[in-house]
């Protein structure tokens, strides 16, 4: 019975590895690029996810069941995370409990483990090239940049951004900025959109130069090319605008690259070094596991105990206005918001915010945004999931199959759009109409984070001889 279905896998492999492949490169670059807006990603979250899951037999064909049972341990939070980001008492309020609505909290669930399926089959199917794919999703960025940009320095010359107090201008799922002249010109529907939502396809295209470090101009010069070009686009894309809190998440992503490479060259050959500097890093991430674990009690606990504001009272003389508005959220989390306060709701504490309108404490920090929008719960595993993804990717650097400067440019472009949507999420990012709601979780970006982790996994592995050849 395993012989008749490892033929049938391997007949289906063999069949389809192209189609796939091409479909992997066709949806990934339409991501990155965002065509079509909310539509649009909804399109692709039903591609994302059914491309996802017909090509698991190349996933398949490569893990026994005893792998896949050594995985549980991630696959599951996971699974019921991306269930919970999808659907939660906030979006079943805000969509509403009918058809349109359960779809487009279904779709959110379904995309997201689509894209992580996506991103994780590609080097099991030997017709995808790795390289190709993430040059797909660096065109797809690029695209979006050069449109815009180009548009911007015709238009506007540089350093717009100054003279149009950093906005942009939505249209079908593009961001422009346009002045009141050129609405009317083109006669458009346009609406003003903030610059720190605008700007992420740049952060992350510019990201991807992390990879340059590990890539001589002599010996890999065609590949250096591309992947410096990629990177000069979304360079020159927040250099002209400018977008400084932007370039700064974009330089994070560069020295970590330096460093990391430097540290290689050092340490060639030198066992005893590699094992001391292996079990600094372990260390380094426990402590840091300790600092998240004490963060996030103390962050949770604050409607009781109220630590964090005894210790900025001590510190300040006061609670200033913008962390004050940041621990608002646990009332929503455990009140329900300030008319049940005080009151304790299970509902909102396990599955998110749900009044008749938009909370007021939207903050500025992606993990807190999910906190009330999906719950305690989705949060918590989050932040799980964020770790065991911080494990996987020091996993990935040090033990991945791919080429170098891949490794770095995908794990550079996960740190640097994960950092900066934890510091500067804009969820509510039109200004003249506050209340048009645009949730990360359910944007192109995240999607093409969730592929990119996917394309990095390095999955533990029960027995060598799983493989099958």
């Amino acid at each position: 019975m395993e012989d008749k279905q490892q033929k049938s896998i391997l007949a289906f492999i063999r069949r389809y590895d192209t189609v796939f492949a091409f479909l992997t490169l066709e949806i990934i670059a339409l991501t990155a690029f965002g065509i079509g807006g909310v539509t649009g990603i909804k399109i692709l979250e039903i591609l994302g996810f059914f491309v996802g899951l017909f090509a698991f037999p190349f996933i398949r064909n490569h893990y026994s069941n005893e792998d896949i049972k050594k995985n549980l341990f991630f696959l599951i939070p996971f699974g019921v995370l991306s269930v919970l980001m999808g659907f939660s008492a906030f979006y079943v309020r805000y969509y509403g409990m009918n058809l349109t609505g359960i779809v487009y909290m279904l779709l959110t669930a379904l995309g997201t483990i689509g894209f992580f399926l996506l991103g994780f089959s590609v080097d099991k199917n030997k017709a995808a090239k790795k390289e190709y794919i993430l040059y797909a999703l660096l065109g797809g960025l690029a695209l979006y940049c050069v449109i815009v940009g180009l548009y911007s320095l015709i238009r506007y010359g540089f350093f717009y951004a100054a003279q149009y107090r950093g906005m942009f201008y939505y249209y079908k799922g593009v961001f422009f900025p346009v002045d009141t002249e050129t609405k009317m010109l083109l006669g458009f529907e346009f609406t003003e959109v903030s610059l720190k939502y605008g700007s992420i396809a740049g952060i992350i295209l510019a990201s991807s130069g992390a990879g340059l470090f590990a890539l001589s101009p002599k010996n890999d010069r065609r590949k250096f090319i591309i992947l410096s070009s990629f990177a000069l686009i979304g360079l020159l894309y927040l250099l002209v605008i400018p977008y400084v809190a932007g370039l700064v998440f974009v330089l994070l992503a560069y020295a970590f690259g330096f460093l990391y490479t430097m540290v290689r060259k050092v340490l060639a050959g030198k066992d005893n070094a590699k094992k001391n500097v292996h079990e600094i890093s372990k260390w380094v991430f426990y402590i840091l596991i300790g600092l998240v674990a004490i963060g996030v009690v103390l962050f949770l606990t604050e409607p009781w105990f109220g630590l964090i504001s005894k210790l900025c009272n001590a510190v300040f003389g006061r609670v200033p206005g913008f962390i004050a508005n940041t621990l608002a959220v646990t009332n929503d989390v455990f009140y329900n918001g300030a008319a049940d306060l005080h009151r304790f709701n299970l509902t909102s504490f396990l599955f998110g915010y749900h009044a008749n309108y938009l909370d007021p404490h939207m903050t500025r920090f992606f993990p807190l945004n999910v906190l009330w929008q999906n719950g305690v719960l989705a949060f918590l595993l989050l932040v799980y999931v964020v770790m065991y993804a911080l494990k996987n990717s020091r996993d990935y650097l040090a033990k991945g199959e791919d080429d170098l400067h891949f490794r770095l440019s995908v794990i550079a472009m996960m740190g640097a759009l994960f950092l900066y949507i934890c510091f500067y999420s804009d969820e509510l990012p039109l200004p003249h109409t506050p209340n048009e709601f645009m949730p990360l979780s359910q944007s192109n970006y995240i999607f093409v984070l969730v592929f990119l982790f996917g394309l990095s996994y390095t999955p533990n592995r029960a027995k060598e001889e799983s493989v099958h050849e």
